[in-house]
C-alpha cells in the first residue's frame, strides 16, 4: 500500500513540474531591439539586443536564442548558430548582444526594392517595417516568440 501512496504521490509531483515548465515556457518574455552596426560592399549589418525575462519562480535552461529579421515574411538576415545552454534564474533576465549579417544587396533588392536600397546606399533616412523571430528551447521544449520592430536606416 505504501508502494502505491509513494508512486502516486511521484507522479503528481513530475506532473506539476511538468506543467510548471509548460507554463514558464507560455510566459518567458522577449525584448528585441535593432539598430544598424554598419553597412558595407556585403549589406547591412545589424545589431540585435534580445533580453530574456523569466517571471516564474523555477530556474529554466535555455538554448542560446536564435534571431531572424524578415520583411513581408522573406528573410532579410538572422544571427549565427550556437549550440551553447544557459541558465535563466527564477525570476530573473538576461541580455544578448547579437551580430545580423544581412543577406547580399542584391536579395536586399529583391526583397525591398531598388528605391528604398539606394536610398539606404546615398544615407538617406529610410523606415523599414521588420519582423523579428526568436527561437529557442526552453528546457527541451521549443520556444518561438515575434516581434514587429520599426528600424530607422
Amino acid at each position: 500500500m505504501l508502494k502505491w501512496i509513494a508512486g502516486g504521490m511521484a507522479a503528481f509531483l513530475a506532473g506539476r513540474y511538468l506543467l510548471r515548465l509548460n507554463r514558464a515556457s507560455d510566459t518567458l518574455v522577449t525584448r528585441t531591439t535593432l539598430k544598424v552596426n554598419k553597412v558595407g560592399l556585403s549589406g547591412l549589418e545589424l545589431k540585435a539586443k534580445v533580453r530574456l525575462q523569466n517571471p516564474n519562480p523555477i530556474s529554466l535552461s535555455i538554448l542560446f536564442p536564435f534571431v531572424n529579421v524578415t520583411h513581408n515574411r522573406t528573410s532579410i538576415g538572422s544571427s549565427k548558430v550556437k549550440n551553447e545552454t544557459l541558465q535563466l534564474p527564477a525570476n530573473g533576465e538576461k541580455t544578448f548582444e547579437l551580430t545580423i549579417q544581412s543577406v547580399g544587396w542584391l536579395s536586399l533588392i529583391q526583397t525591398l526594392g531598388t528605391g528604398i536600397v539606394q536610398q539606404i546606399r546615398s544615407g538617406q533616412k529610410v523606415v523599414l517595417n521588420l519582423l523579428t523571430t526568436v527561437s529557442s528551447r526552453v528546457n527541451g521544449v521549443p520556444f518561438e516568440k515575434k516581434d514587429s520592430i520599426q528600424l530607422s536606416v
